[in-house]
């Protein structure tokens, strides 16, 4: 019988359960083109929340973005989205939210994000979901979490020299 490695997300029990057709289909429906930026230009966090939540500056699913840029603020105040690993996933879960979107930036240079393990964040995953889509919310959070965690897909996606490349390795599921 094989053993479970604690460090791959991928030989956890539960993570076995999960239905891998059905979560690539739903990053096609929330994470497009449009929502990635390869090279974020801002090197801190409240400056990446706003270079990278203007990417739905003029997307029908956000009632007023300046009011879902203040949302990302205040749950970032709260304490750090940042995970570890490189990671960061700030995220809105609120009634100005009309569908669930997402979008992702990357940085090279990396961004001090406070994040548990001090390591600067090179992969920024910016979640929305409307306020009545909880049980939605957290899957995909845990998902994203999950996801991130796998160094191959980290590597990919710093490495992506363009969207398509970044929206390749989401639909690849790492």
């Amino acid at each position: 019988m094989a053993r479970l490695s604690a460090t791959d997300p991928t030989q956890s029990p539960h993570f076995a359960r999960l239905p891998a057709a059905p979560l690539m289909d739903k990053w096609d429906r929330i994470l497009r083109k449009d929502n990635v930026v390869v090279d974020l230009q801002s090197r801190r966090k409240f400056d990446v929340l706003r270079e990278l939540s203007a990417v739905f500056d003029n997307d029908d699913a956000i009632e007023d973005p300046k009011q879902f840029l203040a949302d990302l603020i205040r749950r970032e105040q709260q304490g750090s989205t940042g995970i570890g690993k490189g990671v960061a996933v700030p995220h809105a879960h609120e009634d100005s939210i009309l569908r669930q979107i997402l979008a992702i930036g990357i940085s090279r240079e990396g961004i001090d994000f406070d994040s548990a393990d001090d390591a600067p964040v090179h992969i920024v995953a910016l979640l929305g979901t409307p306020r009545k889509h909880q049980k939605q919310h957290m899957e995909l959070l845990a998902e994203l979490s999950r996801l991130l965690q796998q160094d191959q897909v980290r590597d990919d996606l710093v490495e992506a020299a363009s969207a398509a490349d970044v929206l390749a390795v989401f639909k690849s599921g790492g």
